[in-house]
């Protein structure tokens, strides 16, 4: 058997039976380092679960990168078969749109009304915005009749549910004068991705019925919604490069930071900050502690240490004794603040106890990410901020300690 094992296992325990100070300052250390544990996981899960909710979010309501026609080039104007233009080595998806303005009443003419934006789409649009975003109803007939989608915001203001009509009203420019071409439509679903700054403008519909109001030919479409894999500012910005250098005279190029979302992209960022803080925190917190712990063991076991020495045992084996205390005062509290935080982490998941204002944090209910290398990054850190705040300190006091002289002192 391992001496240098046996020893700490049978005299750090029995120490803490037996001496009040060590047993307290071994249990404020280990409260430590489970509240540690637990803080560090759950700053993991939580911080980048917001983030991947949010971005999938951002990916799948909109293209990030839009390209429409430029107003200035009357000649150059974007069609169905230019949609393979855009298709770069690191786009996913590359679909049609076309945007209107529009005004929203019970009844023609009236003074009352609401100003929305309706967009239109084509039946291949991103399948994924209406699975994760489709609350109720169906577009099974959103291409074949008159009918759109409303966001669950948009119709409650409306007081609009599945099957309600809506008369929408389509602003256009007729003769330099802005002219009002009315429609009769019915509420098929109801959507709600819980980004106000969409939620509050949208209704979707058939492309065909802008095509159609603007005079269009079936393949003339006012832009191209680029969808890529992550929202990562670089590559959107190389992508929109690449299309400025082969088309700046002919389309014009935005990106998701040059719309109404630019503050929510930015505060996605901070949680990067956020979430370093509050390690860096934690850190200094079990530095401390296993500092003052390693303090305390030393002057408890320094009879031991001079009757070590005087029987001959070198520095190297007893300074091993101690990173053995270290060990044994570390693993209970690593498998306590795991076994809370993955706990807690499922229970999340499965029943979402703790939920949120959507408004405000663009999602209903705490996320959570489960990502085995957050487990193994906290856990192999702690250890290791641990063994590196007692190894030095250890190594330098004990081979300084005389024996003889503790002995007498004792």
């Amino acid at each position: 058997m391992n001496f240098e094992w046996f020893f700490s296992k049978k005299t750090i325990w029995k120490d803490c039976r037996k001496k009040k100070i060590l047993r307290t300052i071994v249990l404020v250390t280990q409260s430590t380092i489970v509240f540690s544990v637990i803080i560090s996981i759950l700053t993991f899960s939580v911080g980048f679960g917001f983030k991947k909710v949010i971005n999938q979010k951002f990916l799948n309501i909109q293209g990030p990168i839009i390209v429409v026609n430029n107003p200035k080039k009357e000649t150059c104007f974007l069609s169905l078969e230019k949609k393979n233009l855009f298709l770069f080595n690191s786009v996913s998806f590359v679909y049609p749109f076309s945007e209107k303005e529009v005004i929203v009443c019970k009844s023609e003419g009236e003074k009352d009304v609401d100003r929305f934006v309706f967009k239109g789409i084509s039946k291949d649009y991103n399948p994924v915005f209406f699975k994760n975003f489709l609350v109720s109803g169906s577009k099974k007939n959103l291409f074949s009749r008159s009918e759109i989608l409303l966001s669950k915001k948009i119709s409650n203001l409306l007081k609009l549910n599945n099957g309600s009509s809506i008369l929408i009203g389509f602003i256009s420019i007729k003769n330099g004068k802005p002219f009002v071409f009315y429609k009769q439509f019915y509420v098929c679903g109801l959507y709600d991705t819980g980004i106000p700054e969409f939620d509050n403008v949208y209704l979707i519909g058939d492309i065909k019925h802008i095509q159609s109001i603007n005079g269009w030919k079936e393949n003339f479409v006012e832009g191209f919604e680029i969808f890529i894999s992550s929202l990562d500012s670089k590559r959107m910005e190389s992508i929109k490069k690449e299309i400025d250098r082969k088309y700046s005279d002919k389309f014009l190029v935005k990106t998701i930071y040059n719309q109404y979302n630019q503050n929510i992209i930015e505060w996605l960022n901070v949680f990067n900050v956020n979430i370093f803080v509050i390690i860096f925190v934690v850190i200094i917190a079990i530095i401390f502690n296993i500092i003052v712990f390693s303090l305390i063991l030393l002057l408890e076991r320094m009879k031991t240490i001079g009757i070590l020495k005087t029987l001959g045992t070198r520095n190297k084996i007893i300074h091993k004794i101690f990173l053995y205390y270290i060990m044994h005062i570390l693993i209970p509290p690593l498998i306590i603040g795991n076994s809370i935080g993955f706990l807690f982490l499922i229970l999340q998941k499965k029943f979402r106890f703790i939920s949120l204002n959507q408004t405000q944090y663009y999602v209903d209910v705490v996320p959570v990410y489960l990502n085995i290398n957050h487990f193994l990054c906290v856990n192999i850190s702690i250890i290791l901020v641990c063994f590196f705040s007692v190894f030095f300190p250890f190594l330098f006091i004990i081979s300084k300690i005389p024996p003889i002289k503790v002995i007498k002192f004792e």
